[in-house]
């Protein structure tokens, strides 16, 4: 097995509550920057790091679903 069943659920526990806690910051970021306080720069430069932050959970997605797809072809192996 390439990634153990109790591992793989930990990572993906850990990726949601990333991503929600992402979600959550990017709202605050755009009640923030609505409100006038003139930081601009700051939010603005938060926004980018929130983007940076949003591609790399993609990344992770991806190389999860490439370790579900590995244990399965691994599996189906193994059962043959």
């Amino acid at each position: 097995m390439i990634a153990d069943r109790e591992s793989f659920t930990e990572l993906t526990v850990h990726l949601k509550r990333t991503s929600d806690a992402l979600l959550r910051a990017a709202q605050h970021l755009a009640v923030m920057s609505h409100g006038g306080s003139g930081g601009e720069g700051s939010t603005a430069g938060a926004l980018d790091e929130l983007i940076a932050m949003a591609i790399e959970l993609a990344a992770m997605e991806r190389i999860m679903r490439a370790l579900v797809d590995a244990n399965h072809e691994e599996a189906a192996r193994a059962g043959s």
